[in-house]
């Protein structure tokens, strides 16, 4: 039976196939019952599950993300959004061990990655920082794009909220970078070498934050220190290898990384202090809550003209009229 995937589901699909398992939690319904609460996903995206205590009694698990999980159950529509009601599930290795034979089964089908090429976003972020920055900062970038290039192009940007797959990181770190080369033609009197290295140094530390990019969760340095500072933390080892020649402009490239996030509040040391290190802000954040609006318009299903609530971005969205248009119009007709 071929593959459905999660960005082609509709409401009333019958499903019975393989997804990998990205968020368990058991719930309790207001009866007391137990029930499991699941996100599952493949390489075109994730959508949410339940297993009610029916099926939990006959499909026990346990289950924990990043299992390889059959499937049966029916596509049904909960608060403008799709969910799979769940009629049985089993993960693979326990299916293999009642000696059932899973000829459908392909992991590679399962993989949330990003869209894009990583090798090419790689080269991409490579000759960035070999053409377009001068020594010293050149080398410094240079050398921890080398050091850590095998986790780059793995690495997600997030566990949930924006580029939260395969290569996230990576995508999301090209796009700032992007924008950053950019924003240099308007903004000419900034140090470019050190907008330019912001941008791709900026969310280096999520490297050491997440582990198993597969089904990203967060290490102990990630929850006790978090990416900004792990990311501060790898600059200026680097450096300090390096013997990087000038301390001052080292300084201002550490205070980018440390004032990324803009704010005390959200888990910035300290706020930007110089126009670089605002517009490297500015420009993370554009990324990140973009990709968010566009995960959330593409995962809603109602017809009103604005989508439900998003918690984090803390507003409903405008669907416009002539961009669904343009959404239908490169749907295929079922009947070609």
């Amino acid at each position: 039976m071929a593959h459905l995937f999660i960005n082609g589901l509709k409401e009333g699909d019958a499903l019975q196939q393989f997804f990998l398992l990205r968020q368990v939690e058991t719930r309790l319904t207001k009866a007391g019952k137990p029930f499991l609460n699941l996100v599952l996903g493949d390489r075109s995206g994730v959508i949410k599950a339940r297993v009610w205590d029916e099926v939990l009694e006959k499909c026990p698990g346990p289950f924990k993300p990043g299992d390889y999980v059959g499937v049966s159950g029916l596509v049904s529509s909960y608060q403008n959004e799709l969910q799979v009601v769940v009629k049985y599930i089993n993960t693979v290795d326990s299916l293999r061990a009642l000696g059932r034979q899973l000829p459908d089964f392909d992991p590679d089908l399962l993989q949330l990655s990003t869209s894009y090429d990583r090798q090419a976003l790689w080269q991409e972020l490579w000759l960035l920082a070999s053409e377009s920055l001068k020594p010293p900062l050149g080398e410094l970038v240079q050398a921890l794009l080398t050091k850590y290039k095998d986790d780059l192009l793995v690495c997600p940007a997030a566990r949930r909220n924006h580029h939260a797959y395969l290569g996230g990181l990576l995508e999301h770190t090209c796009t700032v970078a992007r924008h950053a080369r950019q924003s240099l033609t308007v903004y000419r009197d900034l140090h470019a070498d050190l907008v330019l290295a912001g941008a791709i140094l900026h969310d280096l530390g999520k490297i050491k934050e997440l582990a198993n990019p597969v089904v990203p969760e967060i290490t102990v340095p990630g929850q006790l220190m978090g990416h900004v500072v792990l990311g501060w933390e790898m600059v200026r080892e680097q450096a300090r290898e390096m013997s990087f020649p000038t301390p001052q402009l080292l300084m201002e490239l550490e205070h980018i990384i440390l004032s990324h996030h803009g704010s005390l509040e959200f888990g910035s040391p300290v706020i930007p202090k110089t126009r670089e290190a605002l517009l490297v802000f500015y420009l993370d954040d554009l990324d990140a809550k973009l990709k968010m609006m566009g995960q959330h318009l593409e995962a809603d299903l109602g017809d009103g003209q604005f989508t439900s609530y998003h918690r984090v971005l803390q507003r409903d969205l405008y669907k416009a009229p002539e961009r669904q248009a343009e959404g239908a119009a490169l749907q295929p007709d079922e009947d070609s």
